[in-house]
């Protein structure tokens, strides 16, 4: 074998740069004469600050500081070294858009791939010497202009934006004329073995007599597995062997044992005389040809086995994130391994295995760290669009190509788990799902499904699907017309708060593996102050009008507070959510929207962490973790609000997808107080009894139970109102989780529905009103204390209200989503809220309030006025929405409930609150000023 097997030429640094916005494509043409301008390369135009500096403010997405749309030349001159003369020369470009090359002003290729590298052979127009290399690279034409790919996270404005350029490798790559192309390693567990398939290249123009030397050894060192050397003869331009190499007892690969190989391919290679073709020069009898390719693989298999997912046998829960290329800072996605390792290292600390990358492919270097780190990815091709696909020839044929493309350059990864081809497709199914089946025979080592949620509300299997990603099943999973029933959303306006919600009944009639599509959604307020992170090519001018917005309305100095209250609501929404998935027998998984916030589509900050993955501070990865991890304990409560004369009861589970099962596995559990400077009292405690625990299933624990009354009343000084704490914990599993629930007394007096007088805690009588007529303004001028429970027909300044934060982006699904609220905020020391326990954000207890409330729009009182408890609004429209609020009137104090107080249910928590209203306006605490006018109120709540 020759020494000299592969070098390389890096043309990394500056290039000759010239715009060329009104080119027509044309393979033909030659490069502009003139290059009036630099770049360095790899980079992009935008990180360069080439093109249109731009200067409006776009409200739905973050904007390109820098824009160019359209052909853009780049040129540098090449030295070939005489050492290169007779061997293969290649341009590798790690990551760009639509290209054609041209050497010495002669077009010699073009690629259109928006996931995989372009390569182009330039061995016949390189020679020893100086030459000029010159990419036209156009983001203009095809296939970026398909609709499909428009709206991608390859190419959308709203994340990655559609850059010019080229990011990542950027080399000459000179080889033998006898070369391995191409190396794919299909492992089988099973017996341990594998099968090797390699292409060697062949541009001698003569047969040549070829072995290939496979040696493989573990990342860790710690497995070395024998070489084996096998014989290939090339006739022509290349041959494939197929070898089985034996591994003999190989390391498995999965989340917990990420235990991966790098596989070494040596070719040596003789030629035979021939004369000169069109392929190459003369060939020397018996000339020697050598070269080595390095690749990746992992033993380890990834199947469904009935419902759910099997590595290696072992079932898994996949705990999903979805990325939609969110990387403000360049537009584009990270080449190096440093940067991938941050984005799954947050993964990890927040308990997901997997990760969907949403109409997009990351590059190679996602794929090296989720090998390290066993990390489940579902890559998809560049393709989003629900008014029809593969209709166009030429789309079809780029999406299918893409597709090969995808599987041939990362599909020896492990982590490569499954393939969808994009994201809420539509059209033609039947060529969807012949491409996933001609994909499935060629490339078996992952599953794969004809998209992600296809057909949105109209979603239904196909005989291609391995797995289904959806939101919504139809009862008869081949019948779009017998109706939907939800696998997502966990039904947290639509029904009073419990802990039993799951999808059992929606996916029992489904034979694969259901993942839920995009869970959460939940959006929080933004936090203004950290809008300087923003420091490179995206400028968050949509923040900056919301900003705007927010302090024209005089709230600027609440935006902080209201961040932080609509982010902890959207975490306990969001845990729900998670437990909901887990709780349901079969289940496959779920696929947040999303970890981080979406900076775009009208703006759509769902994250609890920011769009930089930086933590919002709303809730810490460990607390996160205890819902969201391999082993869940889980309690099914039927309420969270309860009366001190009821009992506690609840069944515990083990949601258990770790490595191992367990024997007699034991919980332990306890209901706590909250005292005094942190501390903590035991107000009843227990253990449960073992009870075995498989690997890979839902198991019940047993149940707790509590008498209410009889648990209060023997713990010193702990009285209702109050929370409480139910944890558990499984040691055998390193598991423990928590659930606040709220106990109110059982003898409250009631506070009556009809006007008139009811007596509060102390002496003073207080006034309930349904409506600010006559009667309430004379009982106010003439010094009384009111409490006005409007009823909502006579709210004609006020807005619907609902427990959860609006969906995704109020300015985007406004039609679909009217409340538009994001939970409420007050001050839990204030006297008002002295008999209902409260944090200064929403929770559970908050639910049968805010289900029956239409908070007022108090945007006529003066900027400094502060509601007693406030309804957050959404960012669009930042109206002051109030709650509760209390102003004087006349010589009388007003409190006014927007909670309908006699029109809500019977739960503890409604009789509590209300309660708690008429002992505060009872008390000297109510002593409110003059904060609304008069005239505001008689425009907010007269009939």
């Amino acid at each position: 074998m020759t020494d000299a097997v592969t070098d390389r030429i890096d043309l990394a640094g500056r290039w000759e740069l010239a715009l060329d916005p009104d080119d027509e494509d044309s393979a033909e043409r030659a490069p502009p004469a003139d290059f009036d301008d630099d770049i360095p390369l790899p980079g992009t135009t935008d990180e360069a600050e080439k093109g249109e500096r731009t200067t409006e403010r776009t409200p739905g997405h973050l904007t390109r500081r820098y824009r160019y749309e359209g052909a853009a030349w780049y040129r540098t001159t090449v030295e070939i070294p005489d050492a290169w003369a007779d061997r293969r020369l290649v341009l590798r470009l790690e990551r760009t858009r639509p290209a054609g090359v041209w050497v010495d002003g002669d077009p010699v290729g073009r690629e259109d791939s928006l996931s995989a590298p372009h390569v182009y052979d330039l061995t016949d127009a390189l020679d020893p010497g100086e030459h000029d290399v010159a990419l036209r690279i156009d983001t203009d034409s095809e296939p970026v202009t398909f609709p499909g790919v428009q709206r991608s996270h390859a190419a959308t404005e709203h994340t990655q934006t559609n850059w010019n350029g080229v990011v990542g490798d950027l080399e000459l790559v000179a080889t033998d004329p006898v070369w391995i192309d191409d190396c794919q390693v299909y492992p089988d567990p099973a017996a341990g073995t594998a099968r090797v398939e390699v292409t060697v290249g062949n541009r001698t123009g003569a047969a040549a007599e070829a072995s290939v030397e496979l040696a493989a050894e573990s990342a860790d060192g710690t497995h070395a597995v024998d070489p084996q050397t096998e014989s290939v003869r090339v006739d022509d331009e290349s041959a494939r062997l197929s070898v089985e190499y034996d591994l003999g007892d190989p390391l498995r690969w999965d989340e917990f044992d990420p235990d991966y190989y790098e596989l070494t391919a040596a070719l040596d290679a003789t030629a035979e005389g021939a004369d000169a073709g069109e392929n190459g020069g003369a060939v020397a009898d018996d000339a020697e040809y050598g070269h080595v390719t390095e690749t990746v693989f992992g033993v380890r298999s990834f199947e469904r086995e009935g419902t759910r997912f099997a590595v290696n046998g072992k079932t898994t829960f996949l705990r999903g994130n979805v990325d939609c290329c969110i990387f403000p800072e360049t537009g584009y996605p990270p080449t190096d391994e440093a940067a991938w390792r941050e984005v799954f290292e947050t993964a990890r600390e927040y308990g997901l295995n997997h990760y969907r990358f949403h109409s997009w492919c990351p590059p190679e270097a996602a794929f090296r760290v989720a090998d390290e780190m066993g990390i489940y990815l579902q890559p998809e091709l560049p393709l989003w669009n629900n008014g029809g696909t593969f209709e166009d020839p030429d789309a079809a044929a780029f999406y299918r190509a893409e597709a090969e493309r995808i599987l041939d350059e990362y599909g020896n990864h492990p982590s490569f788990v499954m393939f969808a081809l994009g994201n809420e497709l539509s059209g033609d199914f039947e060529a969807m799902s012949d491409l996933v089946e001609d994909r499935r025979e060629r490339d078996p080592r992952r599953l794969y499904a004809c998209g992600s949620y296809n057909g949105l509300s109209d979603s239904t299997l196909t005989e291609a699907d391995d797995y289904w990603t959806t939101a919504s099943v139809p009862p008869d999973p081949t019948d779009v017309d017998s109706g939907r029933e939800m696998v997502r959303g966990a039904a947290i306006d639509d029904a009073p708060p419990a802990t039993t919600t799951d999808y059992r009944e929606a996916v029992e009639d489904i034979p694969i593996p259901v993942v839920a599509h995009e869970i959460g959604q939940y959006q929080t307020y933004p936090d203004f102050a950290g809008l300087e992170r923003y420091d490179g090519v995206l400028a968050p001018r949509n923040l900056e009008l919301k900003r705007d917005h927010l302090e024209a309305h005089g709230l600027l100095d609440r935006a902080a507070a209201f961040s932080d209250a609509s982010g902890r609501l959207s975490v306990q929404c969001y845990r729900e959510e998670v437990e909901a998935a887990l709780r349901t027998p079969g289940f496959g998984g779920f696929q947040l929207l999303q970890l981080e916030d979406f900076p775009g589509q009208g703006t759509a900050l769902v994250g609890i962490l920011d769009p930089f993955r930086e933590s919002k501070g709303l809730i810490e990865p460990a607390e996160w973790r205890k819902f969201c991890a391999e082993s869940v304990p889980l309690v099914r409560m039927d309420a969270r609000t309860f009366s001190a004369d009821e009992s506690l009861t609840a069944d515990v589970q083990l949601a258990h997808f770790g490595p191992e099962g367990h024997d007699e596995v034991a919980a332990e559990w306890s209901l706590t107080a909250a005292g005094g400077s942190d501390a903590e009292t035991v107000v009843a405690e227990g253990s449960l009894p073992g009870t075995d625990v498989p690997q890979g299933e839902l198991v019940d624990l047993g149940p707790v139970e509590a008498d209410l009354g009889d648990t209060l009343a023997s713990a010193d000084g702990v009285d209702a109102p109050v929370r409480l704490t139910l944890s558990v914990t499984v040691p055998a599993t390193d598991a423990a989780t928590d659930y606040d629930v709220w106990v109110y007394p059982a003898d409250l007096p009631a506070v009556d529905a009809d006007d008139g007088s009811v007596g509060g805690s102390g002496d003073t009588a207080v006034t309930v009103r349904r409506a600010f007529d006559e009667e309430t303004r004379e009982l106010l001028e003439a010094g009384e204390d009111v409490v006005l429970v409007p009823r909502h027909d006579d709210l004609r300044h006020s807005v619907e209200s609902a427990f959860a934060p609006c969906f995704w982006s109020y300015a985007l699904f406004k039609r679909n989503a009217p409340p538009g609220t994001m939970g409420p905020r007050c001050d839990p020391d204030h006297p008002l809220l002295g008999g209902f326990p409260t944090d200064d954000h929403g929770d559970w207890q908050w639910w049968h309030l805010l289900s029956n409330a239409r908070p007022v729009v108090l945007d006529d009182a003066p900027d400094d006025y502060e509601p007693l408890v406030r309804m957050i609004d959404n960012v669009e429209r930042n109206q002051r929405l109030g709650l509760v609020f209390e102003t004087a009137v006349g010589d009388g104090n007003l409190l006014v409930c927007a909670v309908d107080l006699f029109a809500a249910d019977n739960d503890p928590s409604v009789r509590a609150f209300a309660r708690s209203l008429v002992d505060y306006a009872a008390s000297e605490s109510f002593d409110p000023d003059r904060g609304v006018s008069e005239a505001v109120l008689e425009k907010l709540l007269t009939i």
